[in-house]
C-alpha cells in the first residue's frame, strides 16, 4: 500500500479475520496485512548521484513501457541493470535483534526458542536461506545455491540473466547486535500458539514501532547499509491488528536510509504457513524491488490482500500469505511466493519458464484492474 493513511483501513480488515478466539494452540485466524508507508524527506532527483556517492544502497534505474496503457515507466531496482552486461551487487546489511519487555512481564526475546523449537529464533532467522545459501528453484528451474532474494532477482529476469554471474546478495556488516527495549505505550500482549507468557503475540502501535526502528536503523546503520531489525512474535497495530510488516525510506544528514520490518512469527498464529521467515520474505523482497517507495505502475489488484486496485511494483502484495518451502539445517522455512516484474507492467514475462511468479501461481498477468 502507498499512503500510510490507509493502513487503519487495512489495520480493521485484519481485525476482522484475526480477533477471534480459538481452541488451544491458535489464538488468530486468518492472513495479516502488509502496509507500505510514504517516503519521508528522500530528494528523488539526486538519488542516482547518492548512489554513486556511496549515500544509499547501490540501485539501478531503467525505464518499462507497458502495453496496457501506453505509458513509460521508471522504476528503480537494487543491484545491477539485468539488460546490461551481467554483473553481481552485495547489499551490506546491519542485523539487529530486539528483545521487547512489556509491562505485564511478557518479554519476547528472540534470544530464545520459539513455540515448539529447540533453537533460538535469532538463530533460525539469520541463518535462514534469507540470509545463507539454500539450493532454490523457481517453475522447475534451479535458479542457484543462494539466497532467497537473490533467486528471485534473478528468476524474475531469468531470460537476460540465467547461467550468468547474475546476482544480488545480502552480507553482514557487523556482528548481531542486541538491543532491549520497552514496549511503548499503547502496547498489548495476546496468547500465542504456546502456552507461557513469553510465546505471546506482542502488539504494538505502528507509529510507535517505526519510530524504533528509525532510531535503531540510524543507531547502527548507515545508509549504503540494510538495517535487519527483528524482533520475535511482534505485530503492529493502528486501529486493530494486525499489520505483520512493511517497508520505507527517510532522508538523513547522509543520504537516503532505506528500511523494512517483517515478523517472526510461530506456526499456529496465523493462516497456515505464514509463520517463521515468510513475512520477511514478503518484506525484503518489496525493497529489492521497490526501496524508495516510489515505483509507479499501471493499475493492478483484487488479488491477494488487495480488495480494490492499486499502482506500485510490491511484489509481495499480490501473494500474500501463499508460502512455499525451504528446508536449511533440519528445519522447514516457509517463505513467501512473490511476483515477477513483468506480472505489473503486462510486458511478457523473462521470468523462469515464461510464467509471472517464482513458485508459478502467476501464470498470466491481469487485464484492467476496476
Amino acid at each position: 500500500m502507498r499512503l500510510f493513511s490507509r493502513i487503519l483501513g487495512l489495520a480493521i480488515v485484519a481485525l476482522a479475520l484475526c480477533s477471534q478466539s480459538a481452541t488451544a494452540g491458535q489464538r488468530y485466524y486468518g492472513t495479516p496485512v502488509y502496509v507500505t508507508g510514504i517516503p519521508d524527506h528522500v530528494n528523488f532527483a539526486t538519488l542516482r548521484e547518492q548512489a554513486q556517492a556511496g549515500s544509499t544502497v547501490p540501485f539501478f534505474q531503467n525505464t518499462v513501457m507497458s502495453p496496457l496503457d501506453g505509458h513509460t515507466y521508471t522504476f528503480q531496482i537494487i543491484g545491477s541493470d539485468p539488460t546490461l552486461a551481467p554483473a553481481s551487487t552485495t547489499v551490506q546489511y546491519v542485523p539487529v535483534v530486539l528483545v521487547v519487555h512489556f509491562s505485564n512481564g511478557v518479554v519476547l526475546d528472540p534470544r530464545m526458542p520459539g513455540c515448539s523449537d529447540t533453537v533460538s529464533v535469532k538463530s533460525r532467522f539469520f541463518k535462514s536461506p534469507l540470509f545463507t545459501n539454500a539450493n532454490l528453484v523457481s517453475n522447475g528451474i534451479n535458479v542457484g545455491n543462494t539466497q532467497i532474494i537473490d533467486a528471485f532477482q534473478r528468476a524474475e529476469f531469468w531470460s537476460l540473466v540465467g547461467g550468468t554471474g547474475y546476482h544480488m546478495l545480502l552480507a553482514p556488516a557487523k556482528a548481531i547486535k542486541v538491543v532491549n527495549i520497552t514496549a511503548p505505550a499503547g502496547s498489548t500482549t495476546a496468547g500465542g500458539a504456546c502456552t507461557g507468557l513469553n510465546h505471546d503475540l506482542g502488539e504494538i502501535p505502528f507509529g510507535s514501532w517505526d519510530s524504533i526502528m528509525r532510531t535503531e536503523a540510524t543507531k547502527f546503520a548507515t545508509p549504503t547499509e540494510l538495517p535487519v531489525i527483528m524482533a520475535y512474535n511482534i505485530v503492529l497495530t493502528s486501529g486493530g491488528c494486525c499489520i505483520i510488516g512493511y517497508h520505507n525510506a527517510f532522508g538523513t544528514g547522509t543520504g537516503t536510509q532505506t528500511y523494512a520490518y517483517g515478523a517472526y512469527t510461530d506456526p499456529g498464529i496465523f493462516s497456515p504457513g505464514l509463520q517463521d521467515i515468510h513475512a520477511y520474505t514478503h518484506e525484503l523482497g518489496e525493497w529489492a524491488n521497490d526501496p524508495f517507495v516510489n515505483n509507479a505502475t499501471p493499475a493492478w489488484g483484487h488479488v491477494g490482500q488487495v480488495g480494490g486496485c492499486q499502482n506500485n511494483l510490491e511484489v509481495g502484495d499480490p501473494l500474500t500469505g501463499t508460502p512455499f518451502l525451504v528446508t536449511k539445517n533440519g528445519f522447514t522455512y516457509h517463505p513467501q511466493e512473490l511476483a515477477f516484474f513483468d506480472w505489473f507492467f503486462r510486458t511478457p514475462s523473462k521470468g523462469t519458464a515464461a510464467k509471472y511468479s517464482f513458485e508459478g501461481r502467476f501464470t498470466t498477468t491481469q487485464g484492467v484492474c476496476h
